[in-house]
């Protein structure tokens, strides 16, 4: 319905069973490179018959839209307009180290994380982005990001004791996920870039 100025309660132009967040995606050299990470560390495991995250839906996890207020337009709609309003600037990330997580369904998984300094950069991203969702109509977001890239989901395993050479990543855009629960399918529907570095 239309309306007043937040005239749309939430659930027009949402996808039944579906999940929205926005990411980083790699491409090109990063993702070869996490591609050989994953290789590796799916080799290690092979006894604990490990899930691996299929190329097309390795990411990296940046914000989710939160509680709903009274959107300004209907759902995905909402999401991209916020999209449109995010002003950053590209930054370098670097991915260096594994870490086992709990992952969705309280799933084991194996990821590769941000450094330290790179997660600042990420967590601005992450920050501008939640203050654009605020302005068009969902709930305010301050968490602290843990950046990482999921690689597999196994049960009862012990990471590698090493990821080999940091993985250096040039962030120049930011993307809209839509996430179709249970059929391991991701489609981008929304895709902006960042400002070159000053």
């Amino acid at each position: 319905m239309a309306g007043d100025l937040f005239g749309w309660s939430g659930d027009e132009g949402l996808e039944p069973d579906c999940e929205y967040f926005f990411a980083l995606r790699p491409e090109g050299q990063p993702l070869q490179e996490i591609g050989e990470r994953r290789a590796d560390a799916v080799h290690a495991v092979q006894s604990r018959r490990p899930s691996p995250v299929a190329d097309h839906r390795l990411h990296l996890t940046l914000c989710t839209p939160k509680s709903l207020k009274r959107l300004r337009a209907p759902f995905e709609e909402s999401l991209k307009r916020a999209g449109d309003d995010v002003t950053a600037s590209a930054f370098g990330l670097r991915l260096h180290g594994y870490e086992k997580f709990t992952g969705g369904f309280d799933q084991s998984c194996l990821v590769l994380r941000s450094d330290a300094e790179t997660t600042e950069r990420v967590q601005t991203l992450k920050d501008a982005i939640g203050e654009a969702l605020f302005r068009h109509g969902f709930g305010w977001d301050k968490g602290a990001l843990s950046p990482h890239v999921t690689l597999y989901y196994a049960s009862d395993f012990e990471p590698p004791a090493s990821s080999g050479e940091p993985i250096d990543w040039h962030v120049d855009e930011f993307v809209l996920i839509r996430s179709h629960v249970g059929k391991s399918r991701h489609d981008v529907i929304g895709r902006w870039s960042l400002r070159a570095a000053a």
